[in-house]
């Protein structure tokens, strides 16, 4: 009696699953469909631009994957649950092992929920700057800034960093405000050379870039003072005196400059810059 009740229940357990086997592979492949269709759909939009086209990609991906780890969750829930009741020493074990995952995801909902960042946007996070090309649940892809520093020889390398790293340091979001942003030019002279000149070139230079976007500078700062309610951002450009050293004088240009130019404004003002002062000191 004992063995035929054993039987039996050793049957319809292989039958269930058995039944959760074959649901899974419907699953799978009805998920696998509709994100090949909607990966076609979004690439043969022509009237998406390829950032446009790229975030969309990535939303789907995303969205794919939450629907097969919830899908998966209700077709095996069952046997889920009789292993976790059977298994809290080892689950506890593993939410121990996995808590830097766990982490992740929780910054991946962090910043889903404080719109912290998107695709195309310019972040710098724990002294790392890039834009950023791909999110996932656990990770955000940069690509590097493309400016050089002093120190530093190759830029333009892809990094990804945990998504974790949101919950102990903070986030400067260039992009935030629009795509301007306030540009400073460094320029050091000896402490007895005139500064008034230096500073009248400086002055030239930043005002003939502004002149070349001078139209969609001042719409960004009316768009920026309407939708965030403060002042109209800076519009032309500025010098600063720093005296910080006793043997040259520092001064500091300050102008608005469209992201992704910044590097290439600041090389054309040094230039100018020595062009002029070196014409200047000929004559």
């Amino acid at each position: 009696m004992l063995e035929s009740l054993s039987s039996h229940f050793a049957v319809l357990l292989d039958r269930n699953v058995l039944r959760d086997l074959v649901l899974t592979i419907l699953f799978l492949i009805s998920v696998l469909a509709l994100r090949a269709g909607g990966r076609k759909a979004i690439l043969h939009r022509d009237d998406f631009n390829l950032e446009t086209k790229r975030r969309w990609l990535v939303s789907l991906r995303n969205l794919v994957l939450g629907i097969t780890v919830i899908g998966m969750i209700f077709i095996w829930g069952q046997e889920i649950q009789t292993l976790a009741v059977s298994l809290i020493a080892v689950a506890a074990a593993l939410v121990l092992a996995t808590k830097e995952v766990i982490l992740c995801m929780l910054g991946s909902i962090y910043r889903t929920s404080s719109r912290v960042y998107e695709i195309g946007d310019r972040i710098e996070i724990a002294g790392l700057k890039g834009q950023v090309i791909d999110i996932n649940l656990v990770s955000t892809t940069l690509i590097e800034s493309s400016r050089a520093e002093n120190h530093k020889g190759t830029v333009g390398r892809g990094i990804k960093i945990p998504n974790s790293m949101l919950f102990g340091n903070p986030v400067f979001n260039e992009t935030m405000m629009g795509h301007f942003t306030i540009q400073t030019v460094h320029i050091n002279i000896e402490r007895y050379a005139d500064w008034q000149q230096a500073e009248e070139i400086l002055l030239a230079c930043g005002t003939a870039i502004i002149a070349e976007y001078a139209d969609e500078l001042a719409q960004h700062a009316k768009d920026i003072s309407s939708d965030y309610i403060i002042d109209t951002p800076l519009q032309q450009p500025r010098v600063r005196l720093i005296l910080d050293d006793i043997d040259s004088i520092g001064l500091q240009l300050q102008l608005p400059a469209p992201l992704g130019l910044r590097a290439k404004i600041e090389q054309r003002i040094l230039r100018d810059f020595l062009r002029q002062s070196t014409v200047s000191e000929s004559t």
